[in-house]
């Protein structure tokens, strides 16, 4: 900006407005020259003022009543305006008020240096979008995003808490400097709520904005195992694309403990994350321990065809996690732990993986386990026509070292191509057949016995599958039609044999349950049309109904792995046994077993008849035992102004003896309620809640509670814990209990929504 720009652009409004009463006539001379320099100059600032006075002597232009001086995108009004063109400094007086950007500043005096940008507000007042307000004796504004305040106050409520009432909360500091979007900087300061100083503290750096660098508030709690615990996190924001978050933990039981967290974004289509903790427990096992867990995520697309994952999970032993109640109820609850790596290459036909995989199980009733694919190499061919004829041809093709703990070391290649014959049979039903030969080499035998192994199975189906339908006009508000669509299944599947127990057992690619098996299923659709605001139109399903089960064409008394049978659940209709024949086999790690006919009959419900209801539900009743033999159902209802429910229930019968303690499959017996509750019965008041209860033995095994208030600027909350013990040790079952009070400043200029107290659940 020209250093005679505000003088000579007064001098022109005065002359040329209307609204202006010129104080001081300008000689013919000089009014053509500030013309001339005008006219180059007029579209860039714009003065207003009711009276100009110009003292040539003293390099000094004085404009008064309603002065409007605009320069770029800076605005400044005021009663009084003295302009010292020598040493390029502005003074306003009565009513000042200078806009700069989206930041403001009130006060009674300001002195400003106009081409650096600086100068000083007396009294001032000042606010910053979206919330930051802010207040002093002396605001020196030192640069375009800078202020200094002395004897000031800062806070983030005004947006919803105008005066002349008070506030929420206000820091008050001697001295501060508040970087525009960045931090608070505040010497000798203390923390006010509802004008009652709360808090003092020497020093203190708050983040202003969701990403700035900063101490963030502390946590308080305590426990039965825990005792008093204290957290201290630290937000240091990198760059624009990676941040990290240390927190210093005291638990008064246990021992000192240190978290971070980092994130970051490498790119449009690159991003992840990384948490760390590490503690000396002094209450653990084996006295002061070092106890740690790590957690990371990566997922990355180099291009649409090329992508890498990465899910990495770590615990230095399997009952760290259920330790503590601050653990999310996932990890408390978790059986196992799985680290895995994928680098995927897909090609029109064709894909490519690489994996690596590390298993772990956490459960402190069984013992230890651990199974490793390093790595896992996965070629596999999607159904394409095989030298012109209609038969299809599709393949997969795996190579992988595993390491088992159980197991020695092997290699392993499995080869399995199919061919498959679509033909329709007409325009509403198709069949399918298909037959496929599997090959599966291993480098070691079982035991410990040297030498390789291989295993060669044989497979056909063939499936029947048809499709009925009929629309139905609905004469309704938002609805055009109703779609009814029938779609039954049927199917034929053959495995052989073959002799398995003579093959290494790792997971499930070792043990192939042969078949000799027909497969009949019934969906039930219920579609409808709606119509949206705009005159499109969109599908919604109301119902889903499915009825499946298979029978078993020869059953006979097998050997069966122990690891294909731990996994077989009551909603499988691949394989049915009768668990009460189990007996061990010849060789350590499989069972004799008689097999079932039928399977069990599956029910599957998926349905969502209004927008704000949802429910589900499978079922697995044996058509043999007149029983059921498991459910896992669930319920979602939710009511805007209220908040929600979620209620999941699951259920597994254990065993098939009639006294239903004792049998091979009785430590299978589960049952279990799971209820997700967020209710918000009153504005600003929010309660989350997660619980787990067993009513096989009517216990309570987990409430989960937490309990906020929030406003446009801050959130204040309580978090509620009590659990059975028997998950933190694997002991006997006890109760714990554990509370902990949050406090969280807030600077976004809204009241968070209820379900961010719901964080506390899961961190």
């Amino acid at each position: 900006m020209p250093r005679h720009l505000l003088p000579v652009l007064l001098v022109l409004f005065a002359l040329t407005s209307p609204r202006f009463i010129p104080a001081v006539s300008a000689q013919d001379t000089e009014s053509r020259g500030l013309l001339h320099d005008i006219d180059t100059l007029k579209s860039a600032v714009r003065i207003e003022a009711n009276e100009l006075e110009r003292r040539e002597r003293d390099k000094l232009a004085i404009a008064r009543g309603d002065v409007r001086i605009q320069m770029e995108n800076r605005i400044l009004t005021a009663d009084e305006v003295e302009v010292d063109e020598a040493q390029e400094v502005l003074r306003a007086r009565g009513k000042v008020q200078l806009i700069d950007g989206k930041s403001r500043l009130d006060g009674d005096r300001l002195e400003y240096h106009y081409r650096t940008n600086t100068g000083v507000m007396y009294q001032a007042k000042g606010a910053i979008p979206p919330a930051t307000v802010f207040q002093g004796v002396e605001v020196h504004k030192e640069g375009d995003r800078r202020y200094r305040l002395v004897d000031g106050t800062f806070t983030t409520c005004r947006i919803c808490q105008p005066e002349p009432g008070g506030v929420d909360w206000e820091i008050h500091a001697k001295e501060a400097v508040l970087e525009q979007d960045e931090y608070l900087e505040a010497k000798s300061a203390s923390f006010w709520i509802r004008g009652l100083p709360a808090l003092y503290t020497p020093y203190v750096v708050y983040p202003v904005g969701p990403r700035r660098t900063g101490w963030l508030i502390p946590g308080i709690g305590g426990g039965g195992r825990s005792g008093l615990t204290f957290k201290q996190p630290f937000f240091w924001a990198i760059d624009e694309s990676q941040d990290l978050t240390l927190t210093g933990v005291y638990r008064g039981k246990r021992g000192p403990e240190a978290q971070a967290s980092y994130r970051y974004i490498l790119g449009p289509e690159a991003s992840g994350f990384i948490d760390g903790q590490v503690m000396k427990d002094r209450r653990s096992e084996s006295r002061d321990e070092v106890r740690a867990a790590i957690t990371a995520r990566h997922d990355q697309q180099f291009n649409p065809e090329l992508s890498l994952k990465a899910d990495i999970n770590y615990v230095s032993d399997r009952v760290f996690r259920r330790a503590f109640p601050d653990s999310p109820p996932e990890a408390r609850t978790a059986s196992f732990t799985d680290s895995r790596v994928f680098l995927t290459q897909m090609w029109p036909q064709y894909g490519l993986e690489v994996r690596l995989d590390d298993s772990r199980t956490l459960n402190p009733d069984t013992n230890d386990s651990r199974l490793s694919h390093v790595p896992e190499v996965s070629f596999f061919a999607s159904p394409q026509r095989l030298l012109g004829l209609p038969v299809l041809l599709e393949g997969h093709l795996s190579g992988t070292y595993l390491q088992r703990k159980e197991t020695p070391d092997s290699g392993r290649a499995d080869l399995f191509p199919t061919l498959l014959l679509p033909w329709r049979l007409m325009d509403w039903t198709t069949m399918t057949p298909s037959i496929g030969f599997r090959e599966t080499a291993y480098t070691k035998r079982p035991g410990r016995g040297g030498g390789g192994t291989s295993r060669e199975l044989f497979e056909a189906r063939d499936e029947f599958t048809a499709r009925f339908f009929r629309s139905f006009d609905v004469a309704g508000v938002g609805v055009d039609r109703l779609v009814h669509l029938l779609e039954p299944r049927l199917s034929y599947w053959y495995i052989t044999a073959g002799n398995q127990r003579r093959i290494p057992q790792f997971d499930h690619v070792d043990y192939i349950s042969p078949q000799n098996r027909m497969t009949y299923s019934l969906t039930n659709r219920l579609l409808t049309k709606l119509k949206e605001a705009d005159g499109a139109t969109r599908t919604h399903e109301l119902l889903s109904l499915s009825l499946s089960q298979s029978v078993n064409l020869n059953p006979h008394t097998r050997t069966f792995s122990d690891l294909f049978l731990n996994a077989l659940t009551p909603e499988r209709i691949d394989q049915a046994v009768r668990e009460e024949t189990r007996e061990p086999g010849s060789r350590a790690g499989f069972s004799r077993v008689r097999e079932r006919r039928f399977s069990n009959l599956v029910a599957d419900l998926r349905a969502s008849p209004l927008q704000n209801l949802g429910l589900y539900g499978v079922t697995a009743f044996n058509t043999e035992r007149n029983r059921v033999d498991g459910i896992e159902a669930g319920v979602r209802v939710a009511y805007p102004e209220y908040g929600r429910i979620e209620l999941a229930h699951s259920f597994i019968r254990g065993g098939d003896t009639a006294d239903q303690t004792s049998g091979p499959f009785v430590d299978r017996k589960s049952s279990g309620i799971i209820g997700r509750l967020l209710l918000t019965p009153m504005k600003n008041v929010a309660v989350n809640y997660y619980g787990r209860y067993d009513p096989r033995q009517d216990t309570s095994l987990e409430n989960n509670v937490v309990l906020t208030y929030a406003t446009c600027c801050w959130m204040v909350g309580l978090h509620f814990l009590d659990r059975s013990k028997r998950f933190v040790d694997g002991g006997n079952r006890d109760r714990e209990t554990s509370i902990e009070f949050f406090f969280d400043l807030l600077t976004g200029g809204a009241p968070p929504p209820p379900e961010r107290g719901a964080k506390y659940l899961r961190r």
